[in-house]
């Protein structure tokens, strides 16, 4: 038992992979804290003025959603604040001076992958801005075997998934801010 267990922790402290305060930020929150709309997301948008448009709609795989009078508007990439700013522009051709409002209703851009030594590994659509922490306890957290590693793949620069790596004690002890380490859309994190 004990050979086994050296080969297991030696094999742990070996783990290539960039520091995990190395990874690229912004794809499903801003600097600020805003969200970023994303494909599948429903949006609650209402637009009174005139010809009164009011519903809900959903992201498509492309990034658009389907609205009267003006057609397919890009969705995906932007914030609530941002889409609302430029379907204002777009239907003050149609209606004067129109009361716009858009609301993420549902975030189901926002997926991650929680795999390895936890209880209940799987895939997580989260409804708000969640933390590596919040996302490890949500899938029960650690399993009885686990070692404390933990590595994230991260869509980066240019659509190429990176690796990093910390400890499960960094993340805990909130060293260098882990403990407020937000998840992006897409990520797969690995618990062993």
């Amino acid at each position: 038992v004990l050979p086994f267990s050296l080969l297991l922790t030696h094999c742990a402290s070996t783990i290539k992979g960039n520091e995990l305060t190395q990874a690229l930020r912004g794809r499903t929150f801003t600097a600020q804290g805003e969200y970023v709309i994303g494909a599948n997301d429903k949006l609650s948008i209402q637009i009174l003025g005139g010809n009164d448009v009011t519903g809900d709609f959903i992201v498509s795989q492309q990034g658009t959603i389907s609205l009267p009078l003006i057609g397919a508007e890009k969705a995906a990439g932007l914030t609530e604040k941002l889409l609302m700013k430029r379907l204002t522009e777009h239907y003050a051709t149609f209606i004067k001076n129109p009361l716009v409002s858009v609301g993420v209703v549902g975030y189901e851009s926002y997926k991650v992958f929680i795999t390895g030594d936890v209880r209940r590994p799987g895939v997580f659509v989260f409804q708000e801005k969640t933390s590596l922490l919040q996302g490890i306890a949500t899938a029960g957290g650690l399993g009885d075997f686990a070692k404390g590693q933990i590595i994230l793949h991260r869509i980066g620069k240019k659509g190429i998934v990176e690796k990093y790596v910390t400890t499960y004690e960094s993340v805990l002890n909130g060293e260098k801010q882990l403990d407020g380490f937000v998840l992006e859309r897409g990520d797969v994190v690995h618990v062993f």
